[in-house]
C-alpha cells in the first residue's frame, strides 16, 4: 500500500510516540517515560528517521479536526442541525455562536498537537548532525522535514493565538524555563523561526519522494507552507515566486473529474500536494465525514447511524454560493429528505465531499484531508498576480477559467455578452477569485483564513449571524450569539495558571 511508509506504527514508532507526548501543562517539556532517553534513542538514522514519522500523526489529527473546525465551522460555509434530543455536542454550539470561553478545551487542540510537533522536531534537529547514518543523503532530507514541520507547527500556533513563545532548542526535563518565558511578538517568531525553518527546509527536501515515501512533505509542500504564511501577512510578492516553481515544475495538474481528487490514491493523484493520510488496515482510517451527514439519514449511511451527526452542515449562503450547472456542488454538498413524498417535509443539506457509502462497519475509510492541492496553487497565484501587478493578469484569468472548465461552468472574459462573465476590472477578478475559492474550496478549511486575509471575517460572520437567527429561530434565544467575534483563540486557561502568560484581549 502506498500510505504504509508513513502510516505504518510499529514497536519502534510506538515507543518514540510516547518518549515526546506532551499534556496541556507541558507543552515543551519532554521528560521521556520509560527506560529510553533522548541520548540512549537517537543512535543512528534508522531512529531518526522513526522519530520524523511520528510528526505526521500529529498534523493528520489536527487537519481534518482542528484546522477544519476553525476553517470551515467558524466561517459562514457551515452550521449545524440543532438536537433538542442530545446536548453532547453543546460545546460545538458554542464554537458556532463564537460563544466559546478562555477556559474551553476548544482551544487545545490549536495550541497543544503544534508544541508536541515542535518538541519532537527539537530533538531531531539536536540529534540529526552526530549519529550514523547508512544512507548519508536520508540525513538531510530528515533534518529538513524536522525543519518544516517546526516552521510550520510556529506558523499555525501565530495563526490562532497571535504572540507565541517560540523553541528552537531542546527544553531541559525540569522545565524550568518555561515560567521565565514570555509570550513574543508574532512577527518576530515569523521573521526568526517560521521563514528561516521552512526556507531550509525547502532546499533539503527532494522534489519528489519515491513510491516507499509517499505522504513525506516534499519541496512543493514545503514551498506550499511557505507561501501560505506569506499570504497570511498579505505579502504577495514573496508568495508568487513560490506558487509560480510549483506551477512551473510541471509535477502537478487538475484531475480530470473533481470528486476524482478525493477518492484516488496519491501514487496516481496529480492533484494533491499533501494530504493527512489515513488507513483503515492500521486502525488509523478517516471517520469525520460520517458526522456531516444529517441526524436522521440513515438511509445516506445505509443503516449505520453516528451519535454525532448534523455537524458541519452547509449554510444556505453556501449553497446559493455554486453557479446553476457547476459540477463541483453535488459532489461538495447533498440534500436529504427523509420522506420525498411529502412536499412539506423539512430537508436537510450535507457535505458529500468526502463520503463514501455505505459507512464501513468499522475502522473508518482510507479517504484522507488534503491539506495543499494544485487547485488552491491556481487560485492563490491568480490572487498574488492580482494583488501585486493589477489590471487583469493574463495568467491570472487563465487559472480561474481552468478551475471553472473542470466544473463545467462558462468562462470569464473581458466582453462575455454574460454581463456575470464580464470581467474588466481588477475588483471583478478579485471577487472572481475569491468566488472560485470559496465553492472549490469547501470543506478543506479555508475559508476563515480567507476572510480574515481579505480583512472581512468580523462583518461577514455578524452578517453570518443575523441569517442564522432568522433560519433558525432557536438561535435568537442564545444570548449573545454572534456578538462577540474574535479571529485569534485564547491561550489555553492551564498555561496561563502555570505560567503567568498573556491572555489574548477579549478573553
Amino acid at each position: 500500500m502506498s500510505k504504509q511508509p508513513i502510516l505504518r506504527i510499529g514497536a519502534v514508532l510506538l515507543l518514540a510516540l510516547s518518549l515526546f507526548t506532551c499534556n496541556e501543562e507541558e507543552f515543551l517539556d519532554r521528560v521521556p517515560n520509560g527506560r529510553f532517553t533522548p541520548e540512549s534513542f537517537y543512535l543512528n538514522g534508522e531512529q531518526i528517521n522513526d522519530a520524523t514519522t511520528t510528526l505526521y500523526p500529529l498534523m493528520r489529527s489536527m487537519a481534518s479536526g482542528a484546522l477544519n473546525d476553525y476553517g470551515d465551522y467558524r466561517s459562514d460555509n457551515t452550521t449545524f442541525e440543532f438536537n433538542s434530543n442530545d446536548r453532547g455536542r453543546e460545546g460545538f454550539e458554542r464554537v458556532d455562536y463564537f460563544l466559546l470561553q478562555s477556559g474551553d478545551g476548544y482551544h487545545n487542540q490549536f495550541y497543544n498537537p503544534p508544541y508536541t510537533g515542535i518538541g519532537r522536531a527539537n530533538y531531531i534537529l539536536e540529534a540529526v548532525d552526530d549519529v550514523p547514518f547508512i544512507d548519508e543523503s536520508r540525513r538531510a532530507t530528515a533534518k529538513a522535514e524536522a525543519l518544516f514541520f517546526r516552521g510550520y507547527f510556529h506558523f499555525l500556533l501565530i495563526q490562532h493565538f497571535g504572540d507565541v513563545i517560540s523553541s528552537t532548542e531542546v527544553v531541559d526535563g525540569d522545565g524550568s524555563g518555561l515560567a521565565a518565558a514570555r509570550r513574543e511578538p508574532l512577527e518576530d517568531v515569523y521573521q526568526n523561526v517560521v521563514l528561516p525553518d521552512l526556507r531550509a527546509a525547502i532546499e533539503g527536501l527532494p522534489e519528489r519522494w519515491d513510491n516507499n515515501n509517499l505522504g513525506r512533505v516534499d519541496k512543493a509542500t514545503a514551498q506550499m507552507a511557505l507561501a501560505t504564511t506569506h499570504f497570511h501577512f498579505r505579502d504577495y510578492a514573496s508568495a508568487l515566486p513560490l506558487l509560480d516553481s510549483i506551477v512551473e515544475s510541471g509535477n502537478y495538474q487538475l484531475m480530470d473529474n473533481f470528486r476524482d481528487v478525493f477518492f484516488t490514491e496519491q501514487i496516481e493523484n496529480t492533484e494533491v500536494i499533501w494530504a493527512a493520510q489515513h488507513s483503515a488496515a492500521v486502525d488509523q482510517g478517516s471517520t469525520w465525514m460520517f458526522d456531516w451527514v444529517a441526524q436522521s439519514g440513515t438511509d445516506i449511511s445505509m443503516g449505520r447511524q453516528r451519535a454525532g451527526a448534523g455537524f458541519n452542515i452547509p449554510t444556505c449562503s453556501l449553497l446559493d454560493a455554486f453557479e446553476e450547472g457547476d459540477l463541483r456542488r453535488d459532489a461538495t454538498l447533498g440534500i436529504y429528505d427523509s420522506d420525498p413524498d411529502d412536499p412539506e417535509n423539512e430537508t436537510v443539506p450535507y457535505s458529500t465531499k468526502f463520503l463514501t457509502i455505505p459507512f464501513p462497519e468499522q475502522g473508518g475509510t482510507d479517504v484522507d484531508y488534503p491539506i495543499f492541492r494544485y487547485a488552491d496553487v491556481l487560485l492563490m497565484q491568480a490572487e498574488a498576480l492580482v494583488e501585486t501587478q493589477g489590471g487583469l493578469p493574463n495568467q491570472a484569468l487563465t487559472n480561474v477559467n481552468l478551475i471553472r472548465a473542470r466544473a463545467g461552468l462558462d468562462l470569464f472574459f473581458p466582453g462575455n455578452p454574460n454581463p456575470d462573465l464580464d470581467i474588466r476590472t481588477p475588483e471583478q477578478l478579485r471577487a472572481a477569485i475569491r468566488q472560485e475559492r470559496r465553492v472549490e474550496l469547501a470543506y478543506e478549511g479555508k475559508r476563515s483564513y480567507d476572510l480574515r486575509r481579505y480583512g472581512t471575517f468580523v462583518e461577514t460572520m455578524r452578517a453570518h449571524g443575523e441569517i442564522q437567527k432568522m433560519k433558525q429561530p432557536f438561535v435568537a434565544d442564545v444570548n449573545g450569539a454572534y456578538e462577540n467575534i474574535r479571529e485569534l483563540l485564547a491561550i489555553p486557561n492551564g498555561q496561563i495558571l502555570l505560567y503567568g502568560y498573556r491572555q489574548n484581549e477579549g478573553w
